[in-house]
């Protein structure tokens, strides 16, 4: 909660949208002994590194978590190739989380042995990376994770002229995705500098909630929390029960009394002689004064009004 809470602060998200954020994250990521705080350090580092934000880093991250960890792509690796693509290219995060799903989500598929929707199987995957020297498998003969996949590949990548890496993008990321596959690799040296920030991101998250704390909308949000507090304390449910219910016996008492009186006619002949009695005298000067008005309007009239 306090880690939701305090990335929440940093991104100017709602918890709401932080809480589901994380959670995909943890799923997917988790490894026992892990503190969530760490997962949101790494995210807060690298949106204070590039021109990625850790709001967008975290929604991306939602698009590929699952099948990220199916692959061998850890969480820092991954964290890290989507702050470096959405930086470089500036397209949205979410873009960028559809297109590794797709991309990652290859491998994934011949993992299973599928053959992919463009005819590709394994075997023309493993070839297509072979001849840049990047071996797909292991010793064991297992599939290697793709964090060693992914910097065997980087590493070869330069070394390759423009149609070779358009063709191995192809084949590797797809027809549909390939472009991410070269914006990241055209920029892994920036790669591994945000992947050295990652690692090495510990206390990040808390230094950015100290900043927060010291800003006018965490005391702005201090001082709003204090009031309810306040009138909550002052205003609790028994106050308003008890008050609403010594209400409803006074407007019962009244009605009793002018259902007594007969209801409002009897209510009004008990209490017209009580107002004329009182304002007497405003009404006879009322009168005089519009005696005065018509004698001054009608000619004639002053007789009548004097013997009046």
């Amino acid at each position: 909660t306090n880690a939701t809470i305090k990335l929440a602060n940093v991104t100017r998200q709602s918890a709401e949208e932080v809480s589901s954020q994380m959670t995909a994250i943890w799923n997917n990521f988790a490894k026992a002994g892990d503190n969530l705080e760490s997962y949101a350090d790494k995210i807060t580092a690298l949106g204070a590194a590039t021109a990625s934000s850790s709001a967008e880093i975290a929604e991306g991250l939602q698009k590929f978590a699952a099948t990220a960890n199916t692959i061998g792509l850890s969480y820092d690796y991954a964290t890290s190739a989507l702050a470096t693509v959405v930086a470089q290219t500036r397209q949205s995060a979410d873009v960028v989380g559809t297109a590794f799903k797709t991309l990652f989500g290859r491998l994934e598929s011949l993992k299973l042995g599928d053959t992919l929707e463009d005819g590709v199987q394994l075997k023309e995957y493993s070839q297509a990376l072979k001849t840049v020297g990047v071996n797909i498998f292991a010793a064991n003969g297992q599939l290697k994770d793709m964090d060693q996949i992914l910097d065997e590949l980087g590493s070869k990548w330069q070394t390759l002229d423009k149609n070779s890496q358009v063709a191995l993008a192809q084949t590797v990321g797809g027809m549909r995705q390939y472009t991410q596959l070269i914006a990241l690799m055209d920029n892994y040296d920036f790669f591994k500098k945000n992947l050295n920030v990652a690692q090495n991101a510990e206390g990040t998250l808390q230094k950015q909630q100290n900043i927060y704390a010291e800003s006018w909308e965490a005391a702005s949000k201090r001082v709003k929390a204090a009031w309810e507090e306040l009138v909550h304390d002052l205003l609790d449910d028994k106050f308003f029960i008890n008050f609403t219910n010594n209400l409803a016996k006074v407007i019962k008492f009244f009605d009793k009394i002018i259902e007594n009186m007969g209801g409002l006619k009897g209510l009004l002949v008990q209490i017209a002689p009580i107002v004329t009695s009182l304002h007497f005298d405003k009404i006879s000067q009322s009168l005089q004064s519009m005696a005065l008005n018509a004698q001054l309007m009608v000619p004639g009239m002053s007789g009548k009004i004097e013997s009046k």
